[in-house]
């Protein structure tokens, strides 16, 4: 029955790539798209910050004026999505629009089970797409993502800038290493020295030598303030994210690559050192125990009182942006551990995201749909999209001017972000579009600009970004990976079980609640009985069908 099955979508599929043809008057390149208007049906899904004038939406309306593809907007509230999905699945291609637009619309699930409602891409990508096809070269992971479990594309990736490195950046007080005449630490044992300092020795300088705390972080809402990371990074490769939101990715678990070998650290003897080390700091009052309970406003108050000496973060905004305190920490770049190891976590394969865009199989111009979703592709539209009307929002660059890069501007804001209205007049993350690094990084920036002041802040993580550079290991990051509904399934019942084993684990080892030399075996135990090993197998398996 399986075979019989496979062998009729086999078909469907072969049948509806054979009909796609191209609409009179159509233009494989450039504007229009066609030379007679044609109508494509459009399903999105509304925000409500999106407001009830979609269809007037300045993005949208020069979309259709330059493609000459008139839209025909469905519009489903995101309240009513939940809803209305099963039913529009349930009714296939009779009920389904040419076009699926958004993130939020259908997941990987959903197209799996309805493979045969919508037109598998991979071929008319490579004749009727240059924009993705050159977004692919540029990041194959991007086409990774878009690949579903039978080796088909059925719907269109997206990528949104993401500061590679800076994230996860030790930054610690060097006015309190200037008032006790201290150097700047180069490895872990110089930096519990430090640390000691800062406690014994009234380091901020008002007389109470008891109030100073020298390292802390926290767990539930702060921009990476995990504060073990480089501690545990001195031992060994370590992305373990402990935070209270992070349940579902990669990092939950502590995954990572060692060639094309899927792995977990726990095992590890570097990895039990440092934690070992973690709770060492915590017993000698250097790493505050409150670090593990509260939330980024109580670490924000201890930093804006002068009472805190190192954290780790998104560079520094666990203080308050440009403020005074703010301009007493720098980055610290990662320290060596007893055997000489160093490590900055890194994010290679950036803010990936698929399932942004299908067409259905019943799809009248499937043809001019394809350059329709090309054209989101360009530089062009993903500027509109996210910025706004050119001229009014933005405009080009002033010649000569420089980015943050240090390479020519690409373009200049004539509406300061946190002023504007964007919905009013973008789309933001609505639709398919391709923001590398440049994107980001191609505004203008003063070369003399104060790093420190809040319109620096991006300057200056670009600029730590480079430093770290050297220290990363991007070949053991996860790459992007697509899971069939069976793995999806049973993935769901393991993660939720492990993921809280593994944060009350060593939330218990740092803070002494439970012992590393008595308990951390019997964890190990416990991780493997919920189904460790089978996780790191189903993540295995899709690495092997997707790069192997």
């Amino acid at each position: 029955m399986k075979k019989l099955m496979a062998l009729f979508i086999a078909t469907l599929l072969a049948l509806s790539c054979a009909a796609m043809a191209e609409a009179p008057g159509f233009h494989a390149e450039g504007m229009p798209i066609v030379d007679e208007p044609v109508t494509i049906r459009v399903l999105t899904m509304r925000w409500a910050d999106m407001g009830d004038s979609f269809a007037d939406n300045p993005f949208l309306v020069n979309l259709e004026k330059e493609s000459n593809v008139k839209i025909d907007w469905q519009v489903v509230s995101s309240n009513d999505w939940g809803d209305q999905k099963p039913i529009m699945l349930a009714g296939g291609t009779e009920v389904l629009p040419d076009v699926v637009l958004g993130f939020q619309t259908f997941n990987e699930s959903d197209i799996m089970s309805n493979v045969e409602y919508f037109v598998p891409l991979e071929d008319m990508i490579e004749k009727y797409m240059p924009n993705l096809m050159k977004a692919f070269e540029e990041m194959p992971a991007l086409k990774a993502i878009s690949t579903s479990a039978d080796g088909h594309i059925y719907s269109l990736p997206s990528r949104m800038p993401k500061r590679p490195i800076a994230c996860n950046v030790p930054v610690i007080n060097m006015q309190w290493l200037k008032n006790l005449n201290l150097e700047v630490p180069n490895t872990i044992d110089e930096l519990e020295a430090v640390l000691t300092a800062f406690k014994e020795q009234d380091a901020n300088g008002n007389g109470d030598p008891n109030d100073e705390i020298p390292l802390a972080g926290d767990y539930k809402d702060g921009w990476y303030t995990n504060v073990e990371n480089p501690i545990m990074n001195a031992f060994c490769y370590y992305t373990l994210d402990l935070d209270t939101g992070s349940t579902t990715s990669s990092d939950a678990f502590g995954m990572y690559m060692d060639g094309d070998t899927v792995c977990t650290p726990f095992e590890l003897e570097a990895f039990r050192d440092g934690v070992k080390y973690v709770r060492k700091l915590v017993e000698e009052d250097l790493l505050y125990v409150g670090s593990f309970t509260q939330d980024l406003a109580a670490l924000t108050q201890i930093a804006e009182s002068d009472r805190l000496g190192a954290c780790s973060g998104g560079y520094i905004l666990f203080c308050n942006l440009g403020s005074d305190i703010y301009r007493n920490y720098r980055r610290v770049l990662p320290v060596a551990g007893p055997d000489g190891y160093t490590n900055a976590i890194s994010y290679p394969y950036g803010n990936v995201g698929g399932n942004g865009y299908t067409i259905s199989a019943k799809c009248q111009y499937p043809v001019e749909a394809f350059k329709l979703g090309d054209l989101l592709y360009s530089y062009a539209a993903t500027m509109r999209g996210y910025y706004g009307v050119y001229g009014e929002q933005w405009t080009d660059a002033d010649p000569g001017a420089i980015g943050i890069n240090g390479e020519p501007a690409m373009y200049k804001l004539l509406v300061p972000w946190q002023e504007s209205e964007p919905q009013s007049y973008c789309v933001l993350q609505m639709t398919i579009s391709y923001r590398d690094a440049k994107f980001r990084l191609g505004e203008p920036s003063d070369p003399n600009i104060d790093l420190y002041s809040g319109a620096g802040l991006e300057t200056l993580l670009y600029q730590v970004t480079k430093e770290y550079k050297p220290y990363t290991k991007d070949e053991k990051a996860i790459p992007s990976l697509k899971f069939t509904d069976e793995q999806n399934e049973t993935m769901s019942v393991l993660k939720a079980n492990l993921s809280a084993t593994i944060k009350e684990g060593m939330i218990s080892f740092f803070n002494g609640t439970k012992s590393i030399d008595d308990e951390y075996d019997a964890w190990l135990a416990t991780l493997e009985s919920q189904g460790l090993p089978q996780l790191v197998e189903i993540y295995q398996n899709a690495y092997n069908a997707q790069y192997k």
